[in-house]
C-alpha cells in the first residue's frame, strides 16, 4: 500500500490575512507605530507553524490512542492464550 503524498507547501497568505495581522500589529504596537512587510510576514509564518504544530499534535495523539487499543487487544489476546494453555 502506497502512502498519500504530503503537500510541503506553504498555502499562500489570503486576501483576508495582512489586514487581520496588521490590526493585530497595531493593537500591540499602538496607531503610532509603524510595523513593516516583513514583521506581518513573520506574524503569518507563526501563525502557520502553530497550526502545523497542532495538526501535528492531532496525528500523535490519534496514532497514541490506537497504539493503546492494539496493546489492550495484545493482552487480551495473550490472557486467552495463557488461560488455553493452562486448560489444556
Amino acid at each position: 500500500m502506497r502512502r498519500p503524498q504530503i503537500d510541503h507547501q506553504i498555502p499562500e497568505p489570503t486576501a483576508e490575512d495582512p489586514e487581520r495581522i496588521g490590526k493585530l500589529l497595531r493593537h500591540v504596537g499602538g496607531q503610532d507605530v509603524a510595523w513593516g512587510a516583513q514583521q506581518s510576514l513573520d506574524v503569518w509564518v507563526i501563525e502557520q507553524r502553530a497550526k502545523l504544530d497542532q495538526r501535528m499534535s492531532e496525528r500523535i495523539r490519534t496514532a497514541s490512542w490506537a497504539l493503546v487499543v492494539a496493546t489492550a487487544g495484545l493482552v487480551v489476546c495473550t490472557a486467552g492464550l495463557i488461560w488455553a494453555t493452562l486448560a489444556a
